[in-house]
């Protein structure tokens, strides 16, 4: 081996072997010191990789266990509240049972009515004001709750707490599967749903007429026309109450499969403004005079006590809606016709309240509603007859089954768009029509079907209500003529390829087919299609119909368009569209801040509640009948009660299952992580001794490697 002093080859390696055993040193020390194996990626890059993963993933566990005991103080908050509102169920239902008994006089039913109607108060109260955390539990706004209960995107449960106020409650399920159209525009238009219904409809006075033979077939038989002599009840207009509208129904039930039964007959109060006025008003015959003062609230019971005096004589009861926009609604119980006149005085609609046609004081009459029961709950089918239309007698045509409550609007002539404030739909007010919203029509997008469906849409997760757009028909206005004319024009703006009317009767369906096929042939484009009834076109309602299956408005402009069974009085016509509200309760249509409810299309009124079924907010216990129906009313609503408190205990159970399953997945990926990131102490510990001893091993070392160059001083003396 040869002797250098310019490469110390001992000292560098002694170096290397100390800069070795101090990384070791540093590295042990670092691990004891924080405890972790990993503390960079350098340490071990996949399984930096994988402790992070894992953390992630035990940090989402972590919050998803507190979420779902959240949900779990959610849960209990609303249980808690629902246990106080069965308590007061079994208090009306003690009430009521105790009201029904016929020892007690008017004035003792009275007093025992006046706490029920404390005891409903409160319960809505409880409704309207339970909330967890800001959020309102018991109003509907808690429809959905989702809870997030995973470390992962969509792993969640949801807790569904539907509205338990007056209005919701009480309705049983299958009172709320009845299928309900309301038709007619008057004031009283209303409707209502058996337990077992399939379809209930309201025909009002002020603009269906009495039901004449050929106008309804149901099932496929004719039914004859309304059997006036049946209705002994009301004052006016017998031929087109409910009650003779029924009689003639029950007629052909045994062919039919169907018997119809008479409802409460009802009439919308009106918005009121306070004012000082004296007055005579004639209430189904019966004269009644009233004073108004400057305070509405004041007014309401004045006048409420002068009506209800005189109901034993016009069968009609007032009721008090509460609110000044609501006013009085006047109410029949057996189905009677209400008129409603005034005689003389200073009285309008807005000082009493009370729902007259017009601004001052217009005579208005209400029918009561009439309901349809199928046998077996099977499909009824109303079409219209040979001679009339079912649509006279205030009957929508179609199929209808037993699956929801729907109330279909009629907006024929209405060309309003919908404002804010126009209406409520079960209490929750119904924001504006939007043209926006409407891509299809080519003219009056903000008063069409679709853009006031979109409005109720807006709100459905509130209300409980969808709004579905039907099929818009366009029907002849006039009688087809016979003339030989130029027949030109355009549907929602496309022009159609015109042609020449031949004249004389037998020309008649030869003009009707040349007008299908032209409006036919630009359907790609106008999205309407033409139908030839097969009818002869003589009269009004006959010849061509317009079909817009997506509901679009149809803008028809026909120059001599009734040579070839399709004219219009007015030369160009908007024929706007029909939809249908649908829900598996009832649905309660109220009047909005102002008084234009009209331009929806609907009437006041609670729609899929029938006897069996009505809600807690509707029932009366001042008679042992009403006591009687209160009853099953309340029975319904513990029932719905019960079950939600039932499936709220459900939902707290499944929570505690998801914070023990939780907590034990959060727990073994915590060991998981703690094998590969943790530093073992005894490995660590026993590093740290070698590289400490092969530190001063490694450093005497160099001492002496530093001192073996000296040696070759020796050779120089």
């Amino acid at each position: 081996m040869s002797l250098v002093i310019n490469t110390n080859v001992a000292s560098l390696n002694a170096q290397r072997n100390i800069e070795k055993s101090q990384s070791s040193l540093s590295q042990s020390m670092e691990r004891l010191s924080s405890g972790l194996r990993i503390n960079s990626a350098k340490d071990d890059a996949a399984g930096s990789s994988i402790v992070s993963r894992l953390t992630s993933q035990i940090k989402g566990l972590d919050q998803a266990v507190r979420n779902a005991n959240d949900g779990i103080s959610l849960v209990q908050t609303a249980e808690g509240a629902l246990s106080e509102t069965g308590n007061i169920l079994q208090r009306m239902r003690e009430l009521a049972v105790q009201s029904a008994n016929g020892t007690y006089t008017t004035g003792n039913r009275d007093t025992l009515n006046a706490e029920t109607k404390q005891l409903i108060e409160e319960l809505d109260r409880i409704s309207s004001t339970t909330d967890f955390n800001g959020l309102n539990l018991l109003d509907g706004s808690a429809h959905d709750v989702t809870l997030q209960i995973g470390s992962q995107a969509n792993q969640t449960i949801t807790v569904s707490i539907g509205k338990m106020d007056s209005g919701a409650l009480g309705v049983s399920e299958s009172a709320g599967l009845g299928s309900v159209s309301r038709v007619g525009t008057g004031a009283a238009a209303s409707s209502s749903a058996a337990s077992d219904v399939d379809v209930a409809m309201a025909a009002a006075a002020t603009n269906a007429g009495a039901l004449g033979t050929g106008d309804l077939v149901i099932n496929g038989i004719a039914i004859d026309g309304a059997i006036s002599a049946s209705d002994a009840a009301s004052a006016y207009g017998k031929s087109s109450s409910a009650i003779a509208t029924a009689a003639a129904i029950n007629e052909k039930s045994d062919q039919t499969g169907v018997s119809a039964v008479v409802g409460e007959t009802k009439l919308g109060g009106s918005s009121m403004a306070a004012g000082t006025a004296t007055g005579t008003i004639q209430l189904n015959g019966v004269s009644i005079s009233l004073q108004t003062t400057s305070d509405a609230a004041t007014t309401r019971s004045s006048i409420i006590e002068a009506i209800n005096l005189k109901s034993d004589q016009t069968g009609v009861t007032a009721i008090d809606s509460g609110t000044d926009m609501g006013g009085i609604t006047l109410s029949a119980a057996d189905g009677r016709n209400i008129t409603l006149i005034e005689t003389e005085g200073g009285l309008t609609k807005a000082n009493t309240g009370l729902g007259f046609a017009g601004a001052s004081l217009t005579t208005a009459m209400a029918t009561g509603t009439v309901t349809l029961v199928s046998e077996g709950g099977k499909d009824i089918n109303i079409a219209s007859g040979a001679t009339g239309k079912a649509s006279d007698a205030g009957f929508s045509e179609g199929t209808f089954s037993g699956t929801m409550t729907q109330v279909t609007s009629n907006l024929k002539d209405t060309t309003n768009s919908m404002a804010a404030g126009n209406l409520l739909v079960n209490g929750i007010q119904v924001g504006p029509s939007y043209a926006n919203d409407d891509t299809a029509s080519s003219g009056g997008n903000v008063y069409s079907a679709i853009a006031k469906a979109a409005a109720f849409n807006l709100v459905s997760d509130r209300t409980g209500v969808t709004a579905t757009v039907n099929e818009n028909i366009a029907k002849n206005d006039v009688a087809q003529a016979t003339a030989s004319a130029a027949v030109s024009g355009s549907i929602n703006g496309v022009a159609i390829t015109g042609f020449n009317s031949v004249a004389g009767d037998d020309a008649r369906s030869a003009n009707r087919q040349s007008l299908v096929n032209a409006i036919n042939g630009i359907s790609d484009q106008t999205g309407v299609r033409a139908v030839d009834t097969g009818e002869a076109g003589t009269s009004a309602g006959g010849g061509v119909q317009l079909f817009a299956e997506d509901g679009r408005n149809i803008v028809a402009q026909l120059t001599n368009g009734a040579n070839a069974g399709f004219g219009s009085t007015a030369g160009t016509t908007t024929f706007v569209g029909e939809f249908t509200l649908t829900s598996d309760k009832e649905i309660v249509i109220g009047r909005g801040t102002n008084d234009n409810l009209a331009y929806s299309g609907l009437t006041v009124g609670e729609y899929g509640g029938g006897e069996d079924g009505m809600s807690l907010a509707s029932i009366d216990i001042s008679t042992a009948e009403g006591a009687t129906k209160a009853i099953g009313a309340i029975d319904n609503a513990l029932d719905e009660v019960n079950n939600v408190k039932a499936d709220l205990g459900a939902v707290n159970n499944r929570l505690d299952f998801t914070i023990n399953n939780l907590s034990s997945i959060s727990q073994n990926a915590t060991a998981s992580r703690s094998r590969i990131q943790d530093a073992d102490f005894a490995s660590e510990t026993a590093n740290l001794s070698r590289s400490q001893v092969l530190q001063q091993a490694s450093s005497a070392m160099l001492a002496q490697a530093n001192s073996a160059p000296q040696q070759v001083l020796s050779l120089l003396r």
